[in-house]
């Protein structure tokens, strides 16, 4: 469901994250880990009429097609969690589509800037119905904030595209370890890589497949990262991609042109 929400003559398009049934009777609720910061939610299945959503509560989709959008009730933006030992994490049953902006659940205008560490940790951990992805739109990123936000979603082909240019410590750790079936590569778009930024980003991620050189197999160039000419903190790019096809090693160069059998998003 895209809102046009008009204030002061500006426009803005507003795409509430939604999940979408591959499979009839498939279902979706949001629990918590801890003792995570209190948030109020609210959600819809026709995008007209919102009702109040209580964490734990787990809703049904009954037939193919059928949708739940989701957004928070609050026009600025709010904490969603506090760390990893207070979290929320979606838990999907059968076959799900996710789609649109995942920060409507920080922020009901969604917003490009995450604020707090941690934000979407673990989000959708262990999904196997989790066929697509939200959109992560936020250019700004804060500690922790990604960090194995699609771990062990084993079904998952295609990563969402990822502008963020500004990272901070650890927002990209673990993001896609263990997805066995991912098939695409995100463009990377950094223009500052922080401390383990992008370490064990697609651990396990056996469809990856990298060279050094381009050979008739390794057609498409993949920059790490695709812009920014800097220094790397300590540990940016460690075991990368650990346990994928990468033929040479787990560890990327900084600043390095690679080539790719995949196709990148």
């Amino acid at each position: 469901m895209t809102t046009l929400l008009t204030m002061k003559g500006f426009n803005k398009k507003i795409d509430y994250l939604c999940f979408t049934a591959n499979t009839a009777n498939s279902a979706v609720a949001l629990n918590k880990t801890g003792s995570p910061t209190a948030v109020t939610l609210e959600t819809s299945t026709d995008g007209i009429n919102w009702s109040t959503y209580t964490i734990w509560n787990t809703i049904t989709l009954s037939n193919i097609g059928d949708k739940v959008y989701w957004r928070n009730t609050s026009e600025t933006t709010t904490q969603f969690g506090i760390g990893t030992s207070g979290r929320y994490t979606f838990n999907l049953t059968w076959s799900i589509n996710a789609s649109w902006d995942v920060t409507s659940l920080i922020n009901k205008n969604c917003t490009d800037t995450i604020s707090w560490d941690f934000c979407f940790y673990r989000l959708f951990q262990d999904n196997a119905a989790l066929k697509t992805t939200p959109e992560l739109l936020a250019t700004t990123l804060t500690p922790y904030c990604y960090n194995m936000m699609f771990y062990g979603c084993t079904w998952l082909t295609t990563p969402p595209e990822l502008p963020a240019t500004t990272l901070t410590n650890y927002c990209y750790q673990n993001m896609f370890c263990g997805c066995s079936n991912l098939e695409k590569l995100p463009r990377l778009r950094s223009t500052a890589v922080k401390q383990s930024s992008y370490s064990l980003m697609f651990k396990s991620c056996s469809k990856i497949k990298m060279s050094r050189s381009q050979t008739w197999e390794y057609q498409t160039p993949y920059r790490l990262p695709t812009e920014w000419t800097g220094t790397a903190w300590s540990g940016a790019l460690i075991n990368m991609f650990q346990y994928t096809w990468w033929t040479f090693t787990w560890t990327p160069s900084i600043n390095t042109t690679y080539y790719t059998s995949n196709t990148l998003v």
